[in-house]
């Protein structure tokens, strides 16, 4: 990720050598969809997690400012790779989850030697305690959108994409990107990087169909854009969904998110939480990818998708981690 440092802020004195991480073609669907289809796999990153890309960038640039410490609440991989990243750079971390943030996340932000706090509720919870910590004690609030850097991080997947798609004289946009959305920021990072690709010259063409997937268990941002609100509201019932990740019932930028995939020309849209482990399945015994649930909800967004008619090929569909590290959630 480190090679597009133009468009990156500051060297990576913090690294857990993260890698360029497979852009595979869906051989079996991309025959079944009568599309050009591939799927980014993120979940060789460090951590098993995409998070590995924001805790990248914004902890190199957090010991590069002077912070002295960091909190930051998370629905479950954030904190995780944050706490790791924070670890290999010496850098006190204390990380607020929600009781019912999966277990593993809990423990492998406890491994990294971070502070661990568990709240009752959900992510908005364990946010207004991170801010009321950060106020308390004056360390950094690394929430998301709080800081700007971990949407520079997130943005390389996307430029990685880009390059692999296109060829040595220049990059190739993908037609449409569907993608998970819990706080948006991955979705916000690829209207980034497809905007300054183009303004640079790197690359030509539209930018890219932005379709953002949520579990209907789950999905303000898809209620706002059905209902055509520009204001995102919070999620006013339990958010529960097995994609932990989706678990963010009021995310703080949200109508950023909701304007940028309107933007775009895609849309967002709510998949049945009851298919997601099918989904796990369906795309590990077919194409050898063991998505983790965020990633299979967003592979099932493009199955519907493809029925429709409505993506534009050449597709990617982001998988943002490693199922192996969740195998608990195939007994749903």
């Amino acid at each position: 990720m480190w090679r597009f440092e133009e468009l990156l802020p500051g060297p990576p004195n913090v690294s857990l050598g993260e890698v360029e991480t497979p852009l595979l073609p869906l051989l079996r669907f991309s025959e079944r969809w009568g599309i050009e289809a591939h799927l980014k796999d993120d979940g060789m990153l460090p951590g098993g997690t995409f998070k590995a890309r924001g805790a990248a960038i914004g902890l190199n640039r957090a010991v590069e400012l002077g912070a002295p410490s960091i909190v930051m609440p998370s629905a479950g991989n954030a904190g995780g790779a944050w706490a790791l990243y924070a670890a290999r750079a010496g850098l006190p971390i204390t990380v607020t989850m929600a009781k019912s943030a999966p277990e593993m996340n809990q423990l492998e932000v406890e491994a990294a030697g971070a502070e661990l706090i568990l709240v009752d509720g959900s992510i908005a919870d364990a946010g207004r305690e991170a801010k009321r910590i950060s106020e308390a004690t004056g360390a950094f609030l690394a929430s998301t959108f709080n800081e700007p850097y971990r949407v520079e991080g997130k943005k390389t997947a996307w430029l990685e994409i880009f390059d692999r798609l296109g060829d040595e004289t220049s990059m190739r946009l993908p037609g449409s990107i569907v993608l998970p959305v819990g706080g948006g920021v991955a979705a916000v990072a690829a209207a980034k990087a497809a905007r300054e690709v183009i303004e640079l010259g790197w690359a030509v063409g539209a930018p890219p169909l932005i379709f953002g997937v949520q579990s209907d268990r789950c999905a303000p941002i898809v209620r706002a854009y059905e209902q055509g609100l520009t204001e995102v509201h919070a999620w006013d019932e339990d958010p529960e969904t097995v994609a932990a990740g989706l678990r963010v019932p009021a995310p703080s930028e949200g109508d950023l998110v909701l304007e940028e995939v309107r933007a775009s020309g895609g849309r967002m849209l709510a998949v049945p939480e009851d298919e997601i482990v099918g989904a796990v399945r369906a795309l590990a015994s077919s194409e050898g990818i063991f998505a983790c649930p965020e990633g299979a909800a967003t592979f099932l967004g493009a199955e519907y998708l493809a029925r429709e008619a409505a993506l534009v090929e050449p597709v990617v569909v982001y998988n943002t981690g490693a199922g192996s590290k969740y195998a608990a959630f195939l007994s749903h």
